[in-house]
């Protein structure tokens, strides 16, 4: 396999051609949720299936950072720096601090029923909390605990400083990955069952409208099939997603440029390293690394 599929020339603006891959870490079953903390330079990350959340960085290498984790998925910073996360065994949005202690449940029911498996989520810099919330904790054993949805719909969420939790879409096959942009107006949001990144304008009170789709998430395949998975934006205002063969590289019109390829499913990544310019991509057994010629947003809202 050839380490990047070129769809357009631009691909090298982001990533240069001799960028390499390196594995960072291995020997694990299901990665995902990559965050970085901008000042304290570590990553954390989930193994799904091993019910584990990892703490990496240079000086000290790989470390338990959660155990049992509920089968933990995406991750991301609040505003005070605590780490909000996505369990599948237990259909919550928890937060917990930086030794990997749950404060508190911040999310379990909607309307009186349990959430299928909150999956990714983002946290903007007025304390908002969006996240994802399908049914693969409840319908595939691999990621989850086989068991009957309460909900019959998969909604994206807005859960709001005051407690205040508002379903914002719930008309998405399988919403998964996730992401705003820079200047907090637009929510992007993809589907893993349409393979497609749709985008809605936010408005000030955090309601939702222009629905549209903005790309679509494509690639051939040899007998798999990988789906649209965690998102993000860059400083440059290009959207990169998770999808068909690697992880996909869109313009800021939606254009997509290319993909960097890899052998196992990549789910997730983030921007990490002093600068922010060095690409963490979660991909099952493994977490890898390339360096770009660009950079990503803070993980801490607000910095």
């Amino acid at each position: 396999m050839e380490k990047f599929e070129i769809r357009d020339q631009r691909f090298f603006d982001i990533i240069a051609k001799d960028a390499e891959l390196q594995v960072v870490a291995d020997g694990f079953v299901f990665t995902e949720g990559p965050i970085w903390h901008p000042d304290e330079h570590w990553l954390v990350f989930s193994d799904i299936v091993s019910s584990i959340q990892y703490r990496w960085s240079e000086s000290d290498g790989l470390n338990v950072f959660r155990r049992p984790s509920n089968m933990a998925n995406g991750n991301f910073f609040d505003c005070d720096g605590k780490i909000v996360t996505c369990e599948h065994a237990t259909s919550r949005l928890v937060r917990h601090d930086h030794e990997g202690r749950v404060v508190t449940t911040l999310a379990s029911h909607y309307q009186g029923k349990a959430l299928n498996s909150p999956n990714d989520v983002v946290v903007d810099s007025r304390g908002r909390i969006w996240f994802t919330d399908p049914s693969f904790g409840r319908i595939r054993e691999d990621v989850g605990i086989p068991r009957d949805c309460e909900l019959d719909f998969q909604g994206v969420y807005r859960l709001d400083p005051d407690g205040t939790l508002i379903c914002v879409v719930d008309d998405f096959r399988q919403p998964n990955g996730l992401c705003l942009s820079r200047d907090e107006k637009v929510l992007f949001v993809n589907d893993s069952a349409d393979p497609c990144i749709r985008r809605f304008d936010i408005a000030e009170d955090g309601s939702l409208s222009g629905d549209q789709v903005w790309a679509r998430v494509e690639g051939e395949q040899e007998g798999r099939k990988w789906v649209p998975d965690g998102m993000k934006v860059t400083n440059t205002d290009h959207i990169f997603c998770n999808g068909p063969n690697g992880v996909h590289l869109f313009d800021p019109q939606g254009t997509d440029l290319g993909v960097i390829n890899f052998a196992e499913k990549s789910t997730n990544f983030c921007f990490g390293g002093p600068a922010r310019d060095k690409l963490f991509v979660t991909a099952s057994s493994r977490l890898y690394c390339i360096q770009t010629k660009i950079d990503g947003p803070a993980m801490i809202p607000g910095i």
